[in-house]
């Protein structure tokens, strides 16, 4: 790649609405007997113009980043790229101190140095793990941080649809043959959501296998190879499409499995010096609204280039100037092949 793109980067990112009925996916507390899904303040505007405040369900970035990192490192597995065992048994301890890395990641034990600076210990982590490549570290021993590469917002409601959210604790009896008085009996409420979400995600695929802190150095090597860069985007691409394709994430999925369809999704492909990001799915606009935006950046930001890709069950309009496709995973596959191209070249 030339040293103008690489200055550049390279980006994917992915907006979508999704219909999710009857979810547990994020719980935040326990009050007396009831779980408490993870609500959150959303402003808004009336039909007058003014503004309101809402306590919304919602799905922490957190959460899904969690998931999503599972997913990677059994895609990386299955490709045969590195990847730390502790992170597909779905711990991501992220190499914080020496004493964690002792006891739970043997692959890099014994090669971390703290004499030999933090460029060398970036590099001996990096090289060996994926999770630790695209979803960052902070080895706090070793002075190291690597910002992850990739972004979840929360999963909150969309805005068009503020009024179609709720949240109501359902009600669970644990019994045992012994009981016999009235207090025996175990009644737990555990809160359920449904609304129409949106969620968005960022991949900086440029910076995949990228050494920030060897580079900030000026240090060689800096970077483990195009080659080496492009099999482990692809392993992230495969994990988000099997993530949101199979509502794959979030909390007591085994008697709380949501009601899920996804309405909409737009996927875009940019190379520049920041990522162009999809508008969030707040209204059925976002496509026209994404599309608007690109053009407006074009005129404005030199050398922008970039990439739609969408799928539509909703009606969202017109999109001249985007490629629709008949599924969900088809629009984000089709918009990461131009992200590969890009950092093939």
């Amino acid at each position: 790649m030339s040293a103008a793109r690489v200055s550049e980067g390279v980006f994917l990112a992915v907006s979508l609405r999704a219909i999710v009925n009857m979810e547990s996916l994020n719980m935040a507390e326990s009050v007396g007997n009831v779980t408490k899904h993870r609500r959150a303040p959303v402003v808004f505007q009336d039909e007058d113009g003014s503004y309101r405040v809402v306590y919304v369900p919602v799905v922490s970035g957190m959460s899904l980043a969690h998931h999503y990192q599972l997913h990677l490192a059994r895609a990386a597995s299955r490709a045969g790229l590195p990847v730390a065992g502790i992170h597909l048994e779905g711990y991501f301890l992220k190499y914080a101190s020496d004493d964690i890395i002792r006891n739970y990641y043997p692959e890099v034990s014994g090669l971390v140095d703290k004499k030999k600076g933090p460029c060398h210990n970036e590099r001996v982590i990096v090289e060996r793990d994926i999770v630790a490549d695209v979803g960052g570290f902070l080895y706090t021993d070793g002075l190291v941080k690597r910002t992850s590469r990739f972004s979840f917002g929360y999963m909150v409601p969309a805005l068009d649809a503020i009024g179609a959210t709720a949240v109501y604790p359902q009600l669970h009896v644990r019994y045992t043959p012994e009981a016999r008085g009235e207090g025996d009996q175990a009644l737990i409420y555990v809160d359920a959501g449904s609304a129409l979400y949106t969620l968005s995600y960022i991949l900086d695929a440029g910076e995949v296998s990228r050494l920030g802190t060897c580079r900030a150095m000026r240090q060689e090597p800096s970077d483990l190879g195009a080659g080496e860069r492009a099999r482990r985007v692809r392993a992230a691409v495969e994990a988000l499409v099997a993530m949101l394709g199979n509502m794959a994430f979030g909390a007591k999925r085994s008697r709380v499995l949501p009601h899920w369809r996804i309405q909409s999704l737009v996927a875009v492909a940019s190379s520049g010096i920041a990522p162009f990001v999809p508008s969030p799915g707040h209204s059925r606009g976002y496509l026209r609204e994404t599309l608007e935006r690109l053009r407006a950046q074009r005129r404005a930001v030199k050398g922008l280039e970039a990439a739609v890709h969408y799928f539509d069950a909703e009606g969202l309009g017109e999109a001249e100037g985007a490629t629709r496709h008949s599924t969900p995973e088809d629009a984000i596959v089709a918009a990461a092949s131009w992200v590969l191209e890009r950092l093939e070249a």
